[in-house]
């Protein structure tokens, strides 16, 4: 028999611009990010660009270190400083905790660098302002990191709203539900949103829903806010009791410009909730359904094609070959998991560099994530006061 030979591949056939990125921190989104760059050219097939790990940054030399080599990063900083001065870096990525994400971004803005940063943008609204400022004037493209977005059956969502297949909406239902906190004896680092210098539920995971509500329908124009703190005290693992400030249950109602109303709710002391982000939309001709925790799934009512004898909501398994993302989806029926919004997104920006295409309105930007931050805050202070509040954004 004779023997086949390697038929070798000019591996310079494709000549890929790369795009440096640089990401501050190593942890769960850090993590997270590095998975989604390296795994973007398998998922999506020919990228318009290849994202080239150069550096990741964290304060422990040691972990930074070990996670770099990890996931195949050039090299480490220990400064932010360095960081955004890496002439090799075209793409600061900063999935670093909520305090950190201000000056780093706003420093990268105005080296040239494009900014990616994790939800929520900041921790105060000026703080979300100066970084959308930045930007604008630095004239970088911003990406704010609302992944959800990015979900096909969230896409599907909001094609189904533009297409008018719904009608008229009159309501945004939203919820946002996680357990961590319910036990009054959990050490208080063991709660997210209490431990260190978090800052409570509606930053953490609340700010998801707004975000949401604001893609899918439209601007809101005023809120009313009430914020809860029921476990005020936590013993810490040492066993020393502290005093808790942070909000453990917020809800509001949300009015937007077409007239419609909003009605929200996010907590992590719902005992059983994992990570349940849910939302219901109800128009003149039909309602959709989405659960996070099925979220290849899509529930769709319309009434002019209800069978009159069983009337319901179909669940949409949202992954055929026509569906938002399809592209990147492996087959019918063959599911896709919560990390792939994140490569969805950071495709997305990735594609919007190469083209030189507006990152938004798909993706949130750092106008978008300034607007949320804006929400928030506004929604706090409605529950100070005890009255309605109306939106003013001011950029």
């Amino acid at each position: 028999m004779a023997e086949s030979k390697l038929i070798r591949l000019d591996t310079g056939a494709r000549d890929l611009r790369e795009i440096g990125i640089g990401i501050l921190g190593y942890g769960f989104m850090g993590k997270m990010h590095s998975t989604a760059y390296i795994k973007m050219p398998f998922q999506t097939g020919w990228a318009p660009a290849k994202p080239k790990l150069v550096a990741m940054c964290g304060r422990n030399e040691q972990k930074v270190r070990e996670v770099a080599l990890r996931y195949g990063y050039q090299g480490y900083y220990t400064r932010w400083q360095d960081l955004v001065n890496d002439p090799n870096i075209e793409v600061f990525d900063n999935s670093g905790p909520d305090y950190l994400h201000c000056d780093p971004c706003v420093a990268a803005a105005q080296a040239k660098k494009h900014v990616i940063c994790e939800k929520p943008l900041a921790v105060t609204a000026d703080e979300a302002k100066r970084m959308a400022l930045a930007a604008r004037k630095a004239g970088v493209k911003s990406l704010c990191g609302f992944n959800y977005r990015f979900i096909p059956a969230v896409r599907l969502a909001r094609q189904l709203i533009e297409e008018g297949a719904i009608g008229r909406i009159s309501s945004f239902n939203g919820k946002y539900l996680q357990e961590w906190g319910h036990d009054p004896a959990t050490p208080l680092e063991n709660v997210w949103y209490t431990a260190g210098k978090r800052t409570g539920v509606m930053l953490g995971i609340g700010c998801h829903l707004l975000d949401l509500a604001r893609h899918l329908m439209g601007e809101v124009t005023a809120v009313t806010g009430t914020v809860r703190t029921f476990n005020t005290r936590r013993r810490n693992r040492a066993g020393v009791e502290e005093e808790i400030t942070a909000d453990e249950l917020d809800a509001g109602i949300l009015e937007f410009e077409s007239g419609a109303l909003g009605i929200i709710e996010s907590s992590a002391i719902s005992t059983g909730r994992k990570n349940f982000l849910t939302f219901e939309i109800s128009g003149s001709k039909g309602s959709i359904v989405f659960n996070l925790e099925d979220l290849n799934h899509l529930k769709v009512y319309t009434a002019g094609d209800a069978d009159k004898d069983i009337p319901g909501f179909r669940n949409v398994s949202v992954t055929e070959f026509h569906h938002p993302f399809a592209e990147m989806a492996w087959a019918p029926g063959h599911i896709v998991g919560w990390e792939t919004a994140i490569i969805h997104e950071l495709f997305h920006f990735v594609d919007c560099l190469a083209k030189d295409r507006p990152v938004g309105p798909d993706a949130a930007t750092f106008d978008d994530g300034y607007k949320v931050q804006y929400l928030m805050e506004a929604l706090k202070e409605s529950s100070k006061l005890g009255k309605k509040l109306n939106v003013e954004y001011g950029l």
